[in-house]
């Protein structure tokens, strides 16, 4: 009985040291993605060529290539994308280049990832 409560109690504080794990790095991503950086886009003053971006967080690195065509983002290309399960966030560049801008919607259960693309386009067509 008395060894049964030993393993018991192992067992719940790995448990809350693994709960304490998760949260921590779920709050961490949350703030890296509310610290995200998104740029000011002047596609009119933008000259037709190719432009590269990259955006991070701990879990979630982008590095695009943006092709610029007539004031106009005519393709984006996704050179690396690191992530968990953020895969089909990559979707959302065809949804970009046909409202021509990068500021559209998350793709639904990728919501980290849309994000970090996102940013990534942003930097490629506004960092200066």
């Amino acid at each position: 009985m008395k060894k049964m409560l030993i393993i018991l109690a192992v067992v719940a504080a790995i448990g809350a040291i693994l709960l304490i794990i998760v949260l921590s790095m779920s709050a961490k991503m949350e703030n890296e993605l509310i610290n995200l950086k998104y740029y000011e886009m002047d596609l009119d003053n933008l000259e037709d060529g190719t432009y590269q971006g990259r955006a991070e967080t701990t879990f979630v690195t982008v590095e695009v290539v943006v092709a610029v065509s007539d004031h106009k983002i005519s393709r984006i290309d996704i050179l690396k994308h690191d992530n968990g399960f953020g895969k089909k966030a990559e979707g959302i560049v065809d949804d970009m280049i046909k409202r021509n801008t990068y500021d559209v919607d998350a793709i639904s259960g990728a919501t980290s990832s849309s994000h970090v693309i996102k940013s990534a386009v942003s930097g490629a067509l506004g960092a200066k």
